[in-house]
């Protein structure tokens, strides 16, 4: 009991420290459900930068698509979906084009869209639904192992791991195997694959963010490098993301949404700890800090004047000032690489 007592007391000194922010550039539109709606954001690169755009999940019903000045631009109703991705280059069978997948807790499948970038518009009739046996989907995030497409799917409460491969059969057909099992024993939600350096990210919400091996179909590579008790974390720790530097390097960057901070550590090696920030209200003041988030993503490309150094996007649980339902912030990577001493 002193032992609980005494990791309680750690956890809460812990949330109770504030980090240092920066401030967010803009914000998007609140999207149309009340409530814990909101939840996971992922990055499309145009090849005319400023016509980036952000997909991100309302999980009461469908998919938003926002621009670069926080506009939505397309709505794609539809499902429950929790976490979403993109990836560029997929071979569909009318052509390579980016493949947008996501969590669907309706029917606890991977659901996956093909994503047009001549029109910047997602089809919004989905090409395929990978059953995952999971009790509730819930992290989700794409990555390549040896080349091929995969999907790494989370479990809500048994915290359970599933490793899918997502291929084109011969008839034009999406084809998937799933690669890789194993529980952690409790909630998990965040991911992120690391191509270039052969590993991936879990975060147990409870416990802390844990690095796995690719290849590994079991999960006995897994390595803790950072904890919720004893470390840099509280509950819950939350989205995952990278922020990819040259030569396998740059940050990992995670939400730890009990404390409405994120936590940065170094991409390789022994993920050292960095630092933490904050969002904070936009200069201008049309948009409000950031409190308690869920989902983030993040680009190391340069997307315009506002984001030479890269594009932080963030869930944020309560949009305020004024009071409205909630929304995405954008930060500009450049400042947090001031705040932290990164460059």
């Amino acid at each position: 009991m002193r032992l609980v007592i005494a990791i309680i007391t750690l956890s809460a000194l812990a949330a109770c420290a504030t980090a240092p922010s920066v401030p967010a550039v803009r914000e998007t539109a609140a999207v149309a459900q009340s409530g814990d709606a909101a939840d996971d954001p992922a990055i499309w690169v145009a090849s005319q930068p400023e016509q980036s755009l952000v997909i991100a999940t309302q999980k009461k019903g469908g998919l938003y698509i926002f621009n670069l000045q926080g506009d939505i631009v397309q709505e794609a109703p539809g499902g429950e979906p929790n976490n979403v991705d993109i990836r560029e280059g997929f071979a569909w069978s009318d052509g390579a084009a980016p493949i947008v997948g996501a969590s669907d807790r309706t029917d606890n499948t991977i659901v996956l869209w093909r994503f047009d970038p001549v029109t910047r518009r997602l089809d919004p009739t989905p090409r395929a639904r990978i059953a995952t046996g999971l009790v509730e989907v819930y992290g989700f995030c794409f990555g390549r192992i040896g080349g091929e497409l995969v999907a790494v799917v989370t479990d809500r409460d048994s915290g359970d791991i599933g490793v899918w491969r997502i291929t084109i059969a011969a008839d034009g057909a999406i084809a998937s195997e799933r690669i890789a099992s194993y529980s952690l024993g409790s909630i998990a939600e965040g991911c992120v694959v690391d191509d270039e350096n052969g590993v991936y990210y879990v975060a147990q919400e409870l416990v802390g963010i844990w690095r796995i091996e690719a290849e590994d179909s079991d999960g006995s590579s897994r390595r803790l490098i950072d904890r919720v008790a004893g470390g840099n974390l509280v509950a819950d720790v939350e989205g995952l993301t990278i922020w990819n530097g040259e030569d396998g390097g740059g940050y990992l960057v995670a939400s730890v949404q009990g404390a409405s901070r994120y936590a940065v550590y170094d991409r390789d090696g022994a993920n050292a700890y960095r630092g933490a920030f904050a969002i904070g209200p936009s200069i201008d003041s049309s948009a409000d800090r950031v409190q308690g988030t869920d989902g983030i993503d993040i680009v190391s490309a340069p997307l315009g004047p506002n984001y030479p150094r890269g594009l932080f996007v963030a869930q944020d649980d309560r949009n305020t000032n004024p009071s409205e339902l909630q929304n995405f912030k954008y930060v500009s990577w450049a400042d947090v690489e001031t705040l932290l001493g990164l460059r």
